[in-house]
């Protein structure tokens, strides 16, 4: 008896070691790919912030080069004020690379400053940059350190008018950048972030002791076309890092030596595989829309609010301009509430509430007002959108909203995504027992193994993740959703490097 016992208590130890060395091997593999996960979302997150804060520096520095002319250099204090940029010192040189009588004024800087500055840069930093061999009106950049062993960032333009070559530098107050743009920029509750030189000297965020495995650094001059500050990283961390996931893990298999019961173990372990299987992409699909919302979300919010300050301040030269603002506006508006339409509908959808109303409607109607709805949209997207819509078609049982809704978003995805195309052709003919809307464009296409994937939602084509190309991916989900709620479908036929044509059909 006593035997038996000792055999059974062995078994069972066994077992308990089997399982307790397996899941331990899972847990290792899940949390590598979890890190390997957050990880990669921190990546995301500071290439985000550093390209956010690089647009703005090129963005004004661009502006005011192109502003600034040889024979208004009168107006010259004028332009740098009204520009807005935060400059140190700009100043004009001849072809000569000589400074241009009053080319010189000083932004933030004092002008007694301004003035050494100016001479030290051209005795010492001018010569080295080559600008006769620079193409004109083209933006370059330069980041060195002066004298004093202070960092400082030139930004300058060769330009050309009535045939005389000159030259504008401009001097960024990096005081600005790191005072005013970083604590905008970088300020988050859940993460912490680092700004280092190229020496690694911290020069914003916290003083915390950077680590590569759990943490994230991207380089300035990785995010811009033209760059900004050369050497200089974002580090970024979570702020409250946990273990949360291994301490549960250690728990289970605690709980299990200690109980004996390899059964409750092995239920146990699957009930938990199962839940975190399920909760680590349920968090994954809702940090990715999330993210992908909010920036879809805060570009038009953005634009509609620079543009709105402007027309609040009275930053207009003419009634035109003050109109394309408005228009500006307008637009970003109407493409605000489209998005929002689209995560509100795709919510209802989601909890499985009836949102379609149906009706015998005329579908050449519907689509002629979609096609109204999206030519703003076009527009300023500067493409083409050629529809050929058959007049005989006979009236369809569908609701003209809902349809509408899936017209724009089949136009949408064509513009965002195949825009190097410049052109989208839309048709409306009857084959057979259907109606079939057809939308080709002429972009880059769609990889076959993708080509089902891209209907599921929050899904997003590989190619596109790696472009500044940012949606909510549930464009076409959504479009899927209707079409089938219509007795209808929707499919895809795409080759890489010809374009795509999305074909949605409803029976008559």
């Amino acid at each position: 008896m006593r035997r038996v016992l000792l055999v059974n208590a062995l078994i069972f130890a066994v077992l308990a070691a089997v399982v307790a060395f397996a899941y331990f091997g899972w847990s290792n593999s899940s949390a590598v790919a979890l890190r390997d996960d957050q990880k990669r979302l921190l990546t995301d997150l500071a290439q985000e912030k550093v390209l956010n804060i690089e647009s703005v520096v090129v963005e004004a520095d661009t502006r005011l080069l192109k502003a600034i002319r040889l024979d208004q250099l009168d107006r010259l204090g004028e332009q740098v004020k009204s520009m807005g940029a935060a400059v140190a010192q700009v100043f004009v040189l001849d072809f000569q690379l000589k400074p241009v009588v009053d080319g010189s004024i000083a932004g933030s800087s004092d002008p007694k400053d301004a003035v050494a500055m100016r001479d030290w840069y051209l005795a010492h930093v001018i010569g080295t940059l080559k600008l006769p061999q620079l193409p004109l009106d083209t933006r370059g950049h330069h980041y060195g350190r002066d004298a004093n062993n202070k960092p400082y960032l030139l930004s300058y333009e060769k330009k050309q008018l009535e045939g005389r070559v000159y030259y504008v530098v401009i001097e960024d107050d990096l005081n600005h950048l790191i005072m005013a743009m970083f604590p905008q920029f970088f300020f988050s509750v859940t993460h912490i972030y680092q700004v280092v030189d190229e020496r690694t000297t911290v020069w914003f965020g916290f003083g915390f002791q950077y680590d590569p495995d759990t943490g994230a650094e991207i380089a300035f001059t990785d995010t811009a076309e033209h760059g900004t500050l050369d050497g200089w990283n974002v580090r970024i961390m979570e702020r409250y890092p946990t273990a949360e996931l291994e301490l549960s893990h250690r728990r289970i298999v605690d709980a299990a030596l200690l109980g004996g019961a390899v059964a409750i173990i092995l239920v146990g372990l699957i009930l938990l595989a199962i839940a975190i299987r399920r909760e680590r992409r349920a968090n994954e699909l809702k940090s990715d829309f999330i993210s992908n919302v909010s920036h879809e979300l805060k570009t038009p919010l953005s634009i509609i609010s620079m543009f709105g300050e402007m027309l609040a301040n009275g930053r207009t030269k003419s009634s035109e301009q003050a109109t394309e603002y408005a228009e500006i506006i307008w637009r970003e508006s109407v493409r605000l509430g489209r998005l929002i339409d689209n995560v509100l509908d795709f919510a209802k959808i989601e909890r499985g509430m009836g949102v379609y109303e149906f009706a015998e409607s005329d579908l050449v109607e519907v689509v002629t007002r979609a096609i109204d709805l999206a030519n703003r949209r076009l527009t300023a997207a500067n493409m083409t959108l050629e529809s050929a819509l058959d007049e005989d078609l006979p009236l369809v049982r569908l609701d003209a909203n809902a349809f509408t809704l899936a017209v724009l978003n089949l136009v949408d995805n064509a513009i965002k995504y195949a825009g190097d195309g410049k052109k989208i052709v839309l048709t409306l003919r009857r084959v057979g027992p259907r109606v079939v809307l057809a939308v080709k464009d002429y972009g880059p296409g769609i990889p076959l193994e993708e080509q089902d994937r891209i209907f599921e939602r929050f899904y997003r084509a590989k190619e596109m993740r790696l472009k500044p190309i940012r949606g909510s991916g549930i464009g076409l989900a959504l479009v899927q959703h209707i079409a089938r709620a219509h007795g209808g479908d929707i499919t895809v036929d795409s080759k890489p490097g010809d374009g795509a044509t999305f074909q949605l059909w409803l029976p008559i």
